[in-house]
């Protein structure tokens, strides 16, 4: 589970809560909002997917799958065995994904994450470096009320010139900190708060606003998060307000509330980790004082219906997609080891030019629009070529990658930074048109490109229809590379006969003009109109329709199916 999945699902369960407590705020037992806050907080800090078939994420795929059922289909090409992947000269689409999506997006996560950490960081030392000058408080009704008042951890009560309102700090070494000046004669006010700051103590409540400030910092980008730690930390002191006021009993309410109105009268300032009596929300706790009313055996009901449903359907995900999947995503599923969520990590790096994958369904969205037909192919070496398509017969609209191509790899074999995605662009309208899908449609097929060929492509609608089948065609952004560095990947058929003259774009064989052109570069062994081929091939035709001769090339076929050029031969 990802962060920005972890992010957006915490945000839509802090939503429910927000509607939730805005109409039953003076409803409900105050600890109802706090179980369905720590849920929320439990989201964002635990990278753990509870499936549920009751979630509205399922929900969602159900429509989803009813509504734009697809059938999906994707290919993530390999490369030769030739390639020297120990030696750091290959780089997947997955590792080209990560290593571009952390660049900017990381960098800027993590100076915002130290920065809210080192802010709260700085504020709670600050103060914790006050209070250190605190003394033991030596008054007969605080030591009579802490003997009556144990706990498992020893509780600290002392008094400060620093502050103006209690407090209570520590998790391990809890200590309740009194203002030097308050009324030390006023028992009945100095039980309130004293209760008041047990009840802190009690529920370590210091512990749960360390963990919450811990998911602000970690989601600091996200808004809703923010919001949750105000109203978090309100609900807090509402919900010992109420715990205090039934302690005591109800008909003391207007006196705890004349309490807390004269000790928020004054502010201790921002202590994000403590506990204490803030005039922030003052109003709110006070009507919520005064309306409390005792809590019925079916409020109790209610509220924990509430919460356990508001938890099953907006704190889980959705079970397995499996259920809502078309068939052929199935059989692709079986011929592949991929996975949705390898498949989003490996389309992540195209969401900031416009193209995004929703793993739960297997789509692909280009600017809002369904995705039929994408790819980005390129080459890595003078030897082989990597890259990623993609097909889908209800989309709309084909797209390809778009890639710099003024560092190709070397003629030594090794990787230069070639090949860095700048951008996606749509096909055009007629090239949409002309695309045959039934010849894309076939059982996708790694790329294997034979150790003495280089990678080009064609991806016209006559290649398309002329090798209809299982076939594999070769296919990448040829039209925006430069003539030197055609050239320099069609070098390797010069030794054959076959020159690349870059300024016409012609191919010659032996000297005569090269009407087209096919290479198989792998093969199962099928004839290629037989309906069984299975490979990839490269075939180029003349721009201008010229030329004299057709030619292909001769291969020595492995096992594999991988071909060893040997030399070219004219065809009829």
């Amino acid at each position: 589970m990802t962060l920005l999945n972890m992010s957006l699902s915490a945000a839509i369960l802090i939503l429910v809560i927000l509607i939730i407590r805005s109409l039953a705020l003076h409803r409900l037992p105050k600890k109802t909002l706090l179980a369905l806050w720590a849920v929320a907080l439990c989201r964002l800090l635990i990278p753990v997917s509870i499936p549920s078939p009751f979630s509205i994420f399922e929900a969602a795929n159900v429509l989803r799958s009813k509504y734009s059922a697809t059938d999906v289909q994707m290919t993530e090409t390999t490369v030769n065995h030739m390639i020297d992947i120990a030696a750091g000269t290959y780089r997947s689409p997955l590792v080209e994904a990560a290593a571009s999506s952390v660049s900017l997006f990381l960098m800027i996560w993590l100076v915002g994450m130290i920065a809210s950490a080192m802010f709260f960081l700085i504020t709670h030392l600050r103060c914790r470096r006050e209070y250190k000058t605190a003394l033991p408080v030596n008054n007969e009704f605080v030591q009579a009320w802490e003997s009556g008042h144990p706990t498992w951890r020893k509780v600290e009560i002392r008094q400060s010139d620093k502050i103006s309102t209690p407090l209570t700090y520590g998790i391990f070494r809890p200590l309740i900190l009194l203002p030097k000046t308050i009324d030390w004669a006023d028992e009945t006010r100095l039980g309130y708060i004293l209760m008041h700051e047990f009840v802190h103590i009690r529920r370590f409540d210091t512990l749960t606003k360390l963990l919450l400030v811990a998911a602000l910092c970690v989601h600091w980008f996200n808004p809703l998060v923010w919001v949750m730690y105000i109203l978090y930390n309100r609900d807090i002191e509402l919900s010992c307000d109420e715990t205090v006021v039934r302690s005591f009993g109800e008909t003391l309410k207007s006196s705890y509330a004349l309490t807390l109105i004269g000790l928020a009268e004054k502010n201790n300032g921002f202590a994000p980790l403590i506990n204490h009596f803030s005039k922030n929300a003052i109003e709110e706790r006070i009507v919520a004082i005064m309306k409390m009313k005792r809590t019925s055996i079916l409020g109790v009901v209610l509220a924990s219906v509430l919460v356990v449903g508001t938890v099953t359907v907006f704190a889980t995900n959705a079970a397995s997609g499996a259920d809502h999947k078309p068939e052929a995503t199935y059989a692709e599923e079986a011929a592949h080891t991929e996975t949705p969520e390898n498949r989003a990590k490996i389309f992540a790096v195209y969401e900031p030019y416009g193209l995004t994958y929703t793993a739960s369904t297997d789509q692909l969205f280009y600017k809002g629009e369904l995705v039929r037909y994408f790819e980005d192919f390129y080459p890595i070496g003078e030897s082989s070529s990597t890259g990623i398509d993609y097909l889908n017969e209800k989309g709309t609209i084909d797209v390809h990658g778009v890639r710099n191509k003024s560092k190709l790899p070397q003629s030594d074999s090794t990787v230069d930074s070639g090949g860095k995605l700048i951008g996606v662009e749509a096909y055009s309208q007629a090239e949409f048109d002309a695309r045959n899908i039934d010849a894309l449609k076939s059982p996708s097929q790694a790329y294997a490109v034979s150790d003495d060929a280089s990678y080009t492509g064609d991806d016209t609608a006559s290649t398309q229809e002329l090798f209809q089948g299982s076939a594999s065609t070769a296919s990448s952004s040829e039209d925006t590379m430069t003539p030197d560095e055609l050239a320099k990947m069609y070098a390797v058929y010069e030794p054959f006969g076959l020159t690349y003259d870059k300024k016409k774009d012609y191919f010659y064989y032996n000297g005569k003009l090269v009407r087209e052109f096919l290479d198989i570069i792998s093969s199962n062994g099928e004839v290629m109109d037989s309906g069984k081929f299975q490979g990839s091939i490269r075939q180029i035709y003349n721009p201008d329709d010229k030329g004299e001769i057709n030619i292909q090339t001769v291969r020595d076929y492995t096992a594999d199916g991988e071909g060893k050029l040997t030399g070219i031969e004219i065809v009829d």
